[in-house]
C-alpha cells in the first residue's frame, strides 16, 4: 500500500540512510504508533543558509537600447532552512498529513474555507483532473479584477516579515488544539510541538568539519553493481559531497558520543526567565520540515476568518486570498484605507506578526476617458504606471497577464550556470569526452524537455536494460510557461505568455556556441 506521507529523502544527515525497500515496514509501524512517538528522541535539525542574489534596477537608472533599466546586484536574500533527519522527516510528514485532514474537515463548512490556498490540494474542477497551483490562484485574483472593471479598484498586496521565524508559540499551541478539537494536545502531538518550538539544530558546515575524515558514502559492491554497501571516506570540500555520494555525516551513536557540543539551542525557554536576563521571547518554527507549511495555515485561521468576513460583507463585496505569507485584497476605492488598516491590525495585533513594508503595496486601476482600464502602484499619493500589479510570480497591467521578468532572469542565470558546469567537466583531463552532455541541457532548458512523460529506470534484468516506473518527468520551466499561457488565455485572449519565451531557443544556442568556443581555447 502506498502512503503519501511515506517519503524517503536522500540528503546527507545524522544517521544511517533509510530506503523504501528495506525500511518501509518497521517505519510504518513505528510512525503510526502514538506511544512510540510520545517517547521518540528527535535528532537535531541540520541548518543551512541559502543565499539568493537579487538583480534590481535602481530608481533613475539609465535605460539601454531595449528600453530596460540597468540592473545592479542588490542585497542578498537569506533563507534559514532546517532539515530533519530521515526518520524525523517521515514522522513530521505523517503528522502533517493528520493535521491537514483535520484542517480540511474543520474548514469544510466554513465560509472562509477557500481563502487560504497554499500547501493544499484544491481540485481544479470544471471537468479537469489535477489540483490547482499558483497559476490558477493568480488567475482567480486577476479574473475578479477583470469582472469588476466598471469600478474604481484598489488592490492591496501584503507580505508578512519572516513568517515562519516569528510565529507566536502560544497562538500556535491554541490553534493546534482547535483543529484537533481538544483541550490538551495528545502526548505525541505535544512532543512534536515542543521539538519544533525549541528548534535544536547543528550547522551543516560545523558537522562536516567534525566528521569529514569519515563521512558515510555509498558504493557498488565489488563485482556486483546491483548491490550497494556503505563505506567511510575523507572528503576535502563540502561541495564535493554530492559527487562522492555521501549519504550521511555520521551514525546516530557517533554523533551523540562525539558531537553534542555542536547542538545549538536558545535557552532558557520560559518568557519570564528570558525577560529577567534581557532576552527577547522565543518565536517561530523551523522552515524546511514537512509539517511547517501545514502549521502555518493552521496558525492563520483567525486572520483568514475575520478578513474574509469583512471582504464578504454585502456593502463591500471585496476579494481576499492568502498564499502562505502573501495575501491580496481587491476592493472598491472607498474601502482601500479600511482594508489596509484592517490587514495591519490583524497581522500585528491578532497574529503577533509584522507586515513587510517593502513588499506591501497598493495598486489603483480604473477606466480612463477612452474606456481603457489602466493604473499602477500608489507612490507618494500618485499613480506610477511603470510598476504594475505583481502577485504569485505574475504581472497584470489592466489588460494582459505576463510572467514576471525576474522569473526569466532566474531561468537564464540557471542556464548559464549549467553550461559553465558542463564546460568545467568537459575540460577535465580524466574525462574522455569534451561534450557538454547536450541531451541533458536541451531537456532542462528548451521545449524538447517540456512534455510530461513516464520515467524508465535502469534494470539489468530487463532485455532493454530499462524497466517502466510509476513516476513521471513533469517537464521544465517551459512546461510551466505553457500551462500559464493556457490558463491566462481567458484573460489575455492570445498567447501573450508564449511570446515571452520566444527568444529562449536562440539564447540557448548562443550560450552553447560560446561555451564550445571556451572549451576549444582551454584545450589548445
Amino acid at each position: 500500500m502506498e502512503y503519501d506521507w511515506l517519503k524517503f529523502k536522500k540528503y546527507p544527515h545524522i544517521g544511517k540512510p533509510l530506503t523504501k525497500k528495506n525500511d518501509s515496514g518497521w517505519i510504518i509501524d513505528y510512525v503510526t504508533n502514538p506511544e512510540m512517538i510520545a517517547n521518540h528522541k528527535f535528532v537535531p535539525l541540520l541548518h543551512r543558509t541559502l543565499n539568493q542574489r537579487k538583480y534590481r534596477p535602481a530608481k533613475g537608472a539609465q535605460k539601454n537600447k531595449s528600453r530596460k533599466r540597468q540592473r545592479s546586484v542588490g542585497d542578498k536574500k537569506q533563507r534559514q532552512i532546517y532539515f530533519p533527519s530521515h526518520l524525523d522527516s517521515i514522522i513530521y510528514s505523517y503528522y502533517s498529513n493528520l493535521l491537514t485532514l483535520k484542517y480540511e474537515e474543520y474548514l469544510v463548512d466554513k465560509p472562509y474555507g477557500s481563502v487560504a490556498v497554499a500547501y493544499r490540494k484544491i481540485p481544479i474542477g470544471n471537468g479537469r483532473s489535477g489540483n490547482k497551483s499558483n497559476i490558477e490562484f493568480a488567475f482567480e485574483a486577476f479574473e475578479f479584477i477583470e469582472n469588476n472593471k466598471n469600478k474604481q479598484l484598489s488592490i492591496i498586496v501584503a507580505d508578512v516579515t519572516s513568517f515562519f521565524d516569528n510565529l507566536d508559540h502560544r497562538l500556535l499551541h491554541t490553534q493546534w488544539k482547535r483543529i484537533l478539537n481538544t483541550n490538551d494536545l495528545p502526548k505525541d502531538h505535544y512532543v512534536l510541538y515542543k521539538n519544533l518550538v525549541s528548534k535544536k539544530y547543528v550547522n551543516e558546515n560545523e558537522l562536516f568539519k567534525r566528521f569529514q575524515n569519515k563521512l558515510v558514502i555509498e558504493r557498488n559492491k565489488p563485482n556486483d553493481t546491483s548491490q550497494k554497501e556503505l563505506k567511510r571516506k575523507h572528503v576535502g570540500k563540502i561541495y564535493n559531497m554530492r559527487r562522492e555520494n555521501v549519504v550521511a555525516f555520521c551514525y546516530n551513536d557517533e554523533f551523540f558520543k562525539e558531537a553534542t557540543d555542536l547542538i545549538r539551542v536558545d535557552k532558557p525557554y520560559k518568557k519570564e526567565v528570558r525577560e529577567s536576563v534581557g532576552k527577547e521571547e522565543i518565536k517561530g518554527i523551523p522552515q524546511g520540515t514537512p509539517i511547517s507549511a501545514t502549521l502555518a495555515n493552521i496558525y492563520m485561521l483567525d486572520f483568514d476568518e475575520h478578513v474574509n468576513e469583512e471582504a464578504s460583507a454585502p456593502s463591500r463585496k471585496a476579494y481576499y486570498q492568502r498564499y502562505s505569507d502573501d495575501l491580496i485584497i481587491v476592493c472598491g476605492r472607498k474601502d482601500e484605507k479600511y482594508f489596509y488598516n484592517l490587514v495591519r491590525e490583524e497581522i500585528e495585533d491578532k497574529a503577533n506578526l509584522e507586515i513587510q513594508e517593502k513588499k506591501t503595496n497598493i495598486y489603483r486601476y480604473e477606466l480612463n476617458q477612452d474606456l481603457i482600464f489602466e493604473g499602477g502602484i500608489l507612490e507618494n499619493n500618485s499613480i506610477n504606471p511603470n510598476k504594475q500589479l505583481e502577485y504569485l510570480g505574475f504581472m497584470y497591467d489592466g489588460s494582459k497577464v505576463r510572467v514576471k521578468t525576474s522569473g526569466f532572469s532566474k531561468f537564464y542565470r540557471k542556464m548559464k550556470r549549467s553550461f559553465r558546469r558542463g564546460e568545467h567537466f568537459a575540460s577535465q583531463a580524466h574525462i574522455p569526452s569534451d561534450s557538454l552532455f547536450e541531451t541533458r541541457l536541451y531537456k532542462q532548458f528548451t521545449h524538447i524537455g517540456s512534455h510530461r512523460h513516464l520515467k524508465w529506470l535502469p534494470d539489468p534484468e530487463s532485455p532493454t536494460g530499462y524497466s517502466r516506473s510509476t513516476h513521471f518527468d513533469w517537464g521544465n520551466f517551459i512546461s510551466y510557461l505553457n500551462k500559464a499561457n493556457r490558463v491566462m488565455r481567458d484573460i489575455n485572449g492570445d498567447d501573450t505568455i508564449k511570446k515571452q519565451y520566444r527568444k529562449v531557443w536562440g539564447k540557448f544556442h548562443q550560450i552553447k556556441k560560446q561555451t564550445y568556443q571556451d572549451i576549444d581555447k582551454k584545450n589548445k
